[in-house]
């Protein structure tokens, strides 16, 4: 049984990215999926029904932040601008009523998350 914990945590790092670019392309990525959610949400019922999918986001990409600030620590490079897209549909999303909190809500474990990390990275 041991063997096997072994093999998948191998696995499961080399599946995990390995470089900051990549890193970075995958926060793109995550990004890019992240917009194209919002982008679908007109309403507050629709809001509702994507309120999950909403906080899954905002967790990965959290994660992905953290691994990130810990290779810009060691070699700072320049922030992607993939995110001001996001911004304009998350803008949009809090102009519908309710929205405002209901993606506060989502979002308050990712921030917690990042908090934590920042804290620990001191």
């Amino acid at each position: 049984m041991r063997n096997w914990a072994v093999i998948f945590l191998a696995g499961l790092a080399s599946c995990s990215p390995c470089s900051f670019d990549e890193l970075r392309c995958d926060g793109e990525a995550e990004t890019r999926k992240f917009t194209a959610e919002l982008r679908k949400i007109q309403t507050k019922e629709d809001l509702s029904r994507s309120l999950p999918k909403i906080k899954k986001r905002f967790n990965k990409i959290a994660g992905i932040l953290i691994e990130l600030a810990e290779y810009q620590k060691k070699d700072p490079e320049p922030v992607s601008r993939v995110g001001d897209e996001l911004f304009i549909e998350m803008a949009r999303i809090y102009e519908i009523p309710g929205g405002r909190e209901a993606i506060e809500s989502c979002q308050s474990e990712a921030i917690h998350s990042l908090d934590r990390a920042a804290r620990r990275s001191r």
